[in-house]
Parts: structure tokens; sequence; C-alpha cells
């Protein structure tokens, strides 16, 4: 039997658009672990400098560290010009060169349709590197025909050249099989955020939420209703409005984030004198766990979403979690009457209705919020940790 010590170690290199604030905690354990010697290429320093990002429609860069613990570089991109919404376009050549020259066991990509993944196939073939495909991906039922049909012959193409897959959760598998991919070429890697962060964080708050209310300008007697992502119309934040505006319940609304709809949503609120509706514009890493630790319920009303991680964060804080069946994270992390309830997009009257059994329902919404905790603690960087290596081990005996 094969000691742990003297299991074999693989260099494997990632290569990502950008430092996400989601990804690069992954970044850390996996560089910590002891069989994995990890390189991370970037094609953008996007979110490390301040860039305007379109979809919240301010200038920001992240506020916490994501260039420590790992080692990484940055490619030089011949395509500078590109915005933060189409990253997908970064050329990045180099990254030929170092996968040359560092010889990996194999290269994880993120996506399918990102330039620089192309010419990370490209190198990976010219020394014989596998290729590994992760990323935000689901299946799109409204798609035309036409544009089925020269999806599923570029993805055709693409997958002939990927040795192992890492699907995110139930969707993101679903979309691989419908594409040919066998179950055996698949490693689960649950789409997480940092939990410890997150629950460290609603210890670190949760004695101080009347004094955090009261430094917002909220009610300190009424339960909070949380919405947490860019307010731009594919999330539908103009459901979750209307739907509190027809409560009964006494309630406080908190849209945390920005985006092209927050105009609209302010002048609704304006026109129709809705009292307790709070704006409170784009909120950083470090600053988000203050407006999850004062909510009582956590609301995602889109109408597509690869995922979701909004949600995760929501439950490290122990929230109950109203979404749509278009959110990608329902399908596994929400049970429905569980922990929360799952609504068909934009039918306004189940979302208002999901609301009211919460609002009413202390103890359901206590009762709910600790199924949450439960569910999120076993979808962790750990099992990311397990599924990358067991991939690595299952490339490296040359499947």
């Amino acid at each position: 039997m094969t000691n742990k010590e003297d299991s074999p170690k693989y260099k494997l290199a990632i290569l990502t658009s950008h430092p996400i604030q989601y990804h690069v905690p992954l970044f850390q354990k996996i560089a910590q672990h002891s069989r994995i010697d990890l390189m991370v290429y970037f094609c953008s320093d996007y979110g490390v400098t301040e860039k305007i990002d379109p979809g919240f429609g301010v200038a920001f860069k992240w506020d916490i560290p994501l260039l420590e613990g790992y080692s990484y570089k940055f490619l030089k991109n011949y395509l500078p010009g590109i915005s933060g919404g189409r990253l997908w376009l970064s050329f990045n050549p180099g990254i030929i060169k170092e996968l040359w020259k560092e010889r990996y066991d194999a290269v994880l990509i993120h996506g399918y349709v990102a330039l620089s993944n192309w010419l990370a196939i490209i190198g990976a073939r010219l020394n014989n590197t596998s290729v590994i495909l992760r990323g935000e991906t689901i299946l799109r039922h409204n798609q035309n025909k036409l544009l089925q049909f020269i999806k599923k012959a570029y993805l055709k193409l693409f997958f002939s050249r990927i040795k192992a897959f890492l699907p995110i959760g139930t969707r993101s598998r679903e979309f691989f099989l419908t594409y040919g991919v066998p179950e055996s070429r698949m490693f689960p890697t649950p789409y997480s955020v940092d939990n410890e962060f997150f629950i460290e964080q609603r210890e670190i708050w949760q004695d101080n939420i009347n004094e955090i209310k009261e430094e917002l300008g909220i009610p300190k007697d009424t339960p909070v209703i949380l919405y947490a992502s860019k307010i731009t119309k594919r999330k539908h934040p103009m459901d979750i409005l209307k739907a509190f505006e027809k409560l009964k319940e006494k309630a406080t609304l908190v849209f945390v984030g920005d985006g092209n709809s927050r105009p609209t949503l302010e002048k609704y609120v304006e026109r129709r004198n809705i009292g307790n509706v709070f704006f409170v514009g784009f909120k950083n890493q470090s600053e988000l766990p203050k407006y999850y630790t004062i909510a009582d319920v956590f609301v995602l009303p889109s109408s597509y979403e690869p995922w979701g991680l909004a949600i995760n964060e929501a439950m490290c804080f122990g929230l109950p979690i109203i979404t749509t069946e278009a959110v990608a994270a329902s399908a596994d992390l929400v049970c429905h009457g569980e922990n929360g309830f799952i609504y068909p997009v934009g039918d306004i009257d189940k979302l208002t209705n999901s609301l009211s059994k919460l609002l009413q329902e202390t103890e359901l919404r206590i009762k709910m919020g600790k199924r949450s905790s439960e569910i999120i603690a076993k979808w962790s960087y750990k099992e990311d940790e397990e599924g990358i290596l067991a991939s690595l081990e299952y490339v490296k005996r040359g499947n």
C-alpha cells in the first residue's frame, strides 16, 4: 500500500481570465495541497486594478488580497482594450511558451469560449499535456435550432481536446452529458465560495445586528429581505420590488449592488411611495458580510443564472433562500420546502406568497436557515480539491 507521503505530486497549471474573488481562495487551498504543485496564469489584471464593471456600472477593484498564497503570472494580453464584460476575447499566446517550457501534467481551463483557451489547447498538444475543463456550463433551452446546431458542432470539436471535465453542479453535469461527455471523465467540483471566511464573518457581526441596522437607517423591529447582486434586467430585481409592495406583513427590503436597472427601481419606489426600501449600492467583499448578517431572507429572482454564488454566501449566514428554477444553484443548494422556495421566473404571486410565509412563520424561517447551513457545509473548497486531485490522477494514468 502506498503511503500518502509516497504518492505522486502533480504539476498543475490553471489558465483563467483574471483574479476572481471567488476563485482565488480555492487557488490558495490548492497551493497548500501536498500533492499539487500549482501555477496560475491570468489573461488580464481586471479586478486588481480599478476598472469600470459593465454590470455594476461603477469603477472598483476588489478589496481582498487576490494575489497572495499561490504562484501566478500575468500573461501579456494582445487585446488590452477589452472591457470587463468581454474578457473571453483576451489573446495571450504566451501560454503556449509557458506550457512548453514548464511541462505540466495538466492545464485546467475555464469555459469553452475564450480565445486563449484554444491557445492553451494548442500548447498542451505540443508536449502531450492533458487539458481539464471547468466552467459555468448549463443548457440553454431557448436557443434557436441553427445556434444549437453550430454549438453542438463546435463543442464536439472542443471537447475532443479535453481529457477530464469538472462539473460544478447538477446543471453543469447535465450539460456535459447532453454533449456526449461520459460519466467516467467527469469529476465533481462544486461551485463554492470561501465558506470559512463568511461563516467567520457571521460570528463576528451577529451580536451587532441592531447597531448595523441603526447605522444604515434600517428599522430595528422589521425582518430584512435581502437582494445582493447586480441590478440588471436579467436578474429581475423589479419582481422582488413588486412582490414586496404586495406584502401585508411589515418588512424591510435591501438592495445591495448597482447596475443599469437601479434608476428604474428607485423611480418606481418614489412614484408609488413604497416605504422601507433601501438601495445601498455596490459593496466590496469586506463590506458584504454586514448585510448578510442583518438579513432574514435572501432572494435571487433571475431569469438566467449559470450558478448564483450569492446563494452560497447567503447560506453561510444561515438564511432561507427564495430563488427561481432558472438559477442553476437551485438544483443543488435549495431544497424546496426545506431551506427555501423555488418558483417559476416572473411569477410575482408565488414570490409574494413565499415571502409572506417566511415573514409570518418565524420558527419556519429559523428552521430553514439552519438547513441552509447544513447543506452549504458540504459544498466547499474541500470537495473541489478532491475533485481536482481525482481528475489529475485520472489524466496521469493515461485513460
